[in-house]
């Protein structure tokens, strides 16, 4: 505010001189003194009149107008902000302060010079501007500095002369990398004579992948990036993958249009990559709530909430927020505007759920390189597979003429019964298959009992046929198509039960979790779980392991019968007492079922204990059920289908589908449009079925659409066994002589799918495909997911904000102030998205530039860069920030390239230091008249002194870090704890990016130097300086750690060289990248003496200074002198050099 009146008041001294600007000069009078009750708010505006725009000014009110142009004496506004009458004068005595007479006088100069009003200067598009001359030619760099040197001169100011190559190098890499340079570094640079090796050395910085990491935390702040969910219970949150995502981007130098349109609508692109689903995650870093008793769809509705306000402040420097619960004050943006964006983000799947579906496994960079790895060699594999070579030919050759023997590998069934629970009736024909008549119902099953003559199956055919009765597409359904929506098998001859007391189920491996909806343990027809005691492993939040026999079979986690024990556990079980022995004849496991994570369970351990806990019965499951399991012990075996293929599938129909545990009418296999014709699907088992007496049951659930003539058969043969697609039969009719080099290729595809040589190069392919299955996603996002068109949520205005206090219903829409150039029926986020970085959009390019410059420069060229509107600051260059958004637009949204500019240019270049003149015209360096100095932000201070002692560690990504931190044993009142187990070896020692940052409890020593807990879009964090940072700095553990580690360096150069000054000009060296002056060397001597001296006459002292730290291995380190080192490491890390950028 400070530097707005100086603005003001530079403007006031030059009024008489120049014309007066509606934007610059009378807006902010206007803003600040009238709209709160003449503004855009209708609900508040008083007596009808409206002053912010040119028709409510000049409006006639019964022979009254606020404003005349060109005529001061019959402008109302005239007459009441002079009067003395308290009744009269504006703005009232106890609404504001009344505008002073140099105020007053440029409003009667604009009314005299017509009184136009201009559209507020965000809101117009910027035009790049012709680039101003400058007398300062000699150190001009690029453009930006003749914009610079334009307001220096206006403001009789010269530029500082440039700054020391030593500074200028810890300068360029602190801002670019957010770490001090290494003496390899600065050594490279101060010796390279070369004209532009200056730009060479800030095109390394830009290079390295510490740039992602610190530019990431920028956006990490802007994304309100947190580790858990926020509110009162604030339990941890997986959702890193989307850290990783932004430093990789960072890295990258992604174009920021692409960068927006990920993380707004990645899941809208068309066939989105993981990275761009998981982008997406921007917006799903709002807050959930938990809690018993609340209401998802409140906490719901305030995520939406957030995610307008933050779209708005991220990409547009807007507070939209002030118009959720009336039209702006200030700003054009109405009540019904906000509700119109609203609607664009209200149409996401989530919904303030526990498990915070929808959520997707997400594979680690390292992962992802060694699948592409193996897909490469699968694909060079597959390809000699299909070569055209004599080996493949004569392969080919041999198995379509077996195919002339593919009947005798099929074997019929024998005394086949067959019955419908739709009453219909089967007739068995000549060939051996059976013709479907008489009743018909919507939906049937069909039970089939049959003999085979074989030892064992490992594969069944269903062949569905054509007939000339079933109607006039003639089959293969009764009425054309059919659905086939599962396929069971089982035995029918019985076998005994297994007795036993517990059943238990454990899930081996690391970081695995176990959810279950229900188990239930028959005993005959009796479920004797629900009288047992369940146990797990570990419990997570409430859903304890007595969840799963509680009689409930609903697989939904939010609905509060799934049990789920913690996660990252190693080995986690879960089982049931049954109090006693049992003869356990069945049991049944319930999978969860909400979200995509029932594979979870996949490899799981079905076991059965006695009484003295010694296994008497067990099995594994390579695969979790999508719905349940069945596991007979005594009566019918199930058999387990592994694969399934078809002569043709319908589109979402595949007849994967008729094996996958659900029956429900839209998961089957059909064979639309090809009805009328032939079709078979052939069912591999994963275990080869030991019995003869067999059960079939076809279960058709898909409203008039059975099967209206089928034949079974079954074979002993190998593995693998595959239906012929309709489009391989077609090309086997074509003469060998006749078929194209397409038809060729075709067949080989097919032949390298369905029967493996058995050869080196299969047994290859076969070994890379386990290798693919075996890579599991290291972990999981959630991310945003549209709902489909007719699950679309209707959209109202809320009353004062209130969700339940419904006005009326509003379309999806961007507020009318904007042009609008991206024009859609209905607009969903990826059209919102494609207008913030439409190059006719005001404000984006404007709001990120300014927003770069800030990081750099300390503060923006508009200092309020949370609000470019009416209540912002003007900006202190605006010809500069426009040449800088279109030079952004213009090369591409390249932040890489912008920051280059920006950093290569000599108004960045400048000495910091201020001399009375400068300190006197420009105190706050609005018109930078010398380079940017201030303190560093809370994770660079950590950084950087972890950095010089040579503790940080480089590791990049994964799962967040717990860094040392006081342990208080204090929990939140409806949470877990606040304490954690500090993280082990280099993890210990990363860069501030990865510490866990929880909303409830964010890193002590960080929030000290004022880092945000993230709960809302962080546009701008604050500066303050306050004693409790020199107690951090001082005395937390991971500063002391630095000093030590700092004292070791010095340590050792001091003895390598015999001079303990060596070690101490060494130290200072590698804090401040630059050599200690005589006096400067000579009081950190001075210390050591001290400190040395002490240490020798309490050597008890020197222990306790460095304790648990020091390096037992090294014997040679004399501790007294370690401690004094350590005593100067400390000071260096406190200097004020040291925690400034300079």
């Amino acid at each position: 505010m400070l530097f707005r009146c100086i603005v003001i008041s530079l403007a006031i001294t030059k009024i008489a001189n120049a014309k007066v600007s509606f934007n610059n000069d009378i807006r902010p009078l206007l803003s600040n003194h009238c709209y709160r009750c003449h503004g855009p708010d209708e609900n508040e505006r008083k007596a009808g009149l409206r002053l912010d725009t040119f028709d409510g000014a000049t409006k006639d009110h019964d022979g009254i107008k606020a404003l005349v142009p060109n005529n001061i004496d019959e402008s109302e506004i005239i007459y009441r902000i002079t009067s003395t009458d308290p009744d009269e004068v504006m703005p009232p005595p106890n609404a504001g302060d009344k505008l002073s007479d140099q105020e007053i006088n440029i409003i009667k100069k604009w009314i005299s010079e017509g009184g136009k009003y201009e559209k507020h200067w965000s809101y117009q598009k910027p035009q790049r501007p012709a680039v101003p001359n400058s007398n300062f030619k000699a150190s001009i760099k690029n453009p930006i500095d003749n914009f610079i040197h334009n307001k220096l001169e206006e403001n009789d100011l010269k530029p500082s002369p440039q700054a020391s190559k030593e500074t200028l190098i810890r300068r360029a890499s602190l801002d670019l990398t957010g770490l001090p340079p290494t003496d390899d570094e600065s050594k490279q640079y101060l010796q390279d004579k070369n004209e532009h090796a200056y730009e060479k050395m800030i095109d390394r910085l830009l290079a390295k992948k510490s740039y992602g990491e610190h530019w990431a935390r920028m956006w990490l702040d802007l994304a309100r990036y947190a580790d858990s969910a926020g509110y009162a219970d604030d339990p941890p949150r997986t959702i890193w993958a989307y850290r990783d995502y932004v430093i990789r981007s960072f890295n990258n130098n992604k174009p920021f249009d692409q960068f927006t349109l990920e993380q707004i609508a990645g899941d809208l692109l068309e066939n989105p990559t993981q990275d761009q689903l998981t982008a997406t995650a921007f917006h799903r870093n709002t807050q959930t709530n938990n809690e018993g008793g609340t209401n998802d769809e409140e906490y719901r509705n305030v995520a939406i909430v957030d995610r307008v306000n933050t779209t708005m402040a991220t990409w547009m420097g807007t507070t939209m927020a002030c118009a959720q619960c009336h039209t702006h004050k200030y700003d054009p943006i109405s009540h019904e505007d906000y509700f119109k964006t609203f609607a664009i983000f209200n149409q996401t799947q989530d919904a303030d759920r526990r498990d915070e579906s929808p959520i997707i496994k997400v594979m680690s960079q390292g992962q992802r390189a060694e699948l592409k790895d193996l897909e490469e060699k699968i694909k060079l594999l597959e390809n000699q597979l299909i070569a055209k070579n004599d080996i493949n030919l004569k392969a080919l050759d041999k198995w379509e003429n077996g195919l002339k023997e593919d009947s005798k590998k099929w074997k019929p069934l024998k005394g086949l019964i067959l019955k419908a629970d739709s009453g219909a009736t089967f007739n068995k024909l000549d060939d051996g298959s059976y013709l479907v008549s008489g009743k018909e119902a919507s939906t049937d099953t069909y039970h089939i009992s049959a003999s085979s003559a074989l030892e064992k199956i490992t594969a069944i055919r269903i062949e569905t046929l054509t007939h000339e009765s079933l109607s006039h597409w003639k089959g293969p359904g009764r009425k054309g198509n059919f659905v086939l929506n599962e396929i069971i098998l089982s035995s029918a001859q019985t076998s005994p039960t297994k007795k036993g007391r517990y059943v238990r189920i454990d899930l081996p491996g690391n970081g695995k979790m176990i959810h279950l909806a229900e188990v239930e343990v028959f005993s005959g027809n009796q479920n004797v779980a629900l009288n047992g005691i369940a146990s797990q492993s570990s419990d997570y939040s409430n859903a304890k392991a007595s969840r799963a026999i509680d009689g409930n079979t609903n697989g939904d986690y939010n609905k509060g019968s799934v049990t789920h024990t913690a996660t990252g556990k190693n080995d986690p079980f879960w089982e049931v007492d049954l109090k006693s022995m049992q003869n356990i004849s069945s049991i049944i496991i319930w999978n969860r079922t909400d979200g995509t994570v029932s594979s979870r369970l996949d490899g799981y351990k079905l076991s059965i204990l006695d009484e003295d806990r010694k296994a008497i019965w067990g099995k594994t499951f390579s695969k979790a059920p999508a719905l349940n399991e069945v596991v007979s012990l005594s009566g019918e075996e199930q058999a387990r289908f592994s694969k399934a293929t078809s002569s043709f599938d319908q589109e979402k129909f595949g007849v994967s589908l008729a094996i996958d545990g659900n029956d429900g009418g839209h998961s089957g296999w059909a064979v639309g449009p090809n009805a009328g014709m032939n079709h078979h699907a052939v069912f591999e088992l994963e275990h080869p079925f030991k019995h003869k007496d067999l059960k079939f049951t076809l279960k058709q659930t898909y409203a008039d659409h059975a099967i209206g003539r089928l034949r079974i058969l079954v074979t002993d043969e190998p593995l693998p066994q595959r239906a012929i697609p309709i489009k391989i039969a077609k090309i086997l009719e074509t003469p060998k002589e006749n078929r194209s080099d397409q038809q060729i290729s075709s067949l080989l595809e097919h032949l390298a799918e369905v029967n493996p040589l058995a050869n080196k190069l299969s047994s290859q392919l076969a070994k890379e495909k386990d290798k693919i299955n075996s890579i599991k996603p290291s972990t999981t996002v959630p991310i945003m997911k549209q709902l489909g068109n007719d699950k679309l949520r209707k959209t109202h205005i809320q009353i004062r904000g209130n969700y339940l206090s419904k006005g009326k219903e509003v379309t999806p829409g961007i507020p009318a102030i904007f042009d609008q150039p991206v024009q859609v029926q209905s607009p969903d986020r990826l059209t919102l998205a494609k207008w913030l970085v439409n190059d006719q959009n005001p404000l984006t390019s404007r709001v990120m530039a300014n927003r770069l410059w800030e990081k750099i420069f300390g503060v923006g060229i508009v200092a309020t860069s949370e609000e470019f509107g009416s209540q912002g600051d003007l900006p202190s260059h605006p010809k500069l920030l426009d040449w800088l958004s279109i030079e952004f637009m213009e090369n591409g949204w390249d932040i890489k390239s912008l920051l280059k500019l920006i950093v290569t240019s000599s108004t960045y270049r400048q000495d910091s230091l201020i001399n009375a003149e400068r300190r006197a015209k420009d105190p706050f360096n609005r018109w930078y008249s010398r380079g940017p100095r201030f303190r560093l932000s809370a994770e660079m201070i950590r950084d950087q002194a972890l950095s010089v002692s040579g503790l940080l560690s480089s590791k990049m990504y994964g799962p967040p870090v717990r860094p040392p931190q006081p342990s208080l044993g204090v929990k939140a009142a409806f949470g877990g704890g606040i304490d954690w187990k500090t993280s082990e070896g280099e993890d210990r020692y990363r860069r501030g990016i990865y510490t866990n940052w929880r909303r409830s409890n964010p890193y002590p020593s960080m929030t000290t130097f004022d880092a945000p807990n993230r709960e809302v879009c962080v546009v701008r964090r604050d500066r303050t300086n306050t004693p409790l940072q020199a107690l951090v700095t001082l005395n937390d553990p991971v500063y002391v750690e630095a000093a030590v580690s700092l004292a070791r360096k010095m340590y050792t150069v001091a003895k390598s060289e015999n001079n303990v000054v060596s070690g101490l000009q060494e130290g200072f060296k590698l804090c401040l990248s630059r050599t200690a002056k005589d006096n400067e060397l000579g009081k950190i001597s001075k210390l050591f003496n001290q400190s040395l001296e002490h240490y020798q006459k309490n050597p008890e002292l020197a222990d306790l200074m460095t304790g648990n730290l020091m390096d037992k291995k090294n014997d040679s380190f004399d501790n007294n002198r370690l401690a004094a080192l350590t005593v100067v490491g400390n000071v260096l890390l406190n200097l004020d050099e040291f925690l400034m950028k300079r």
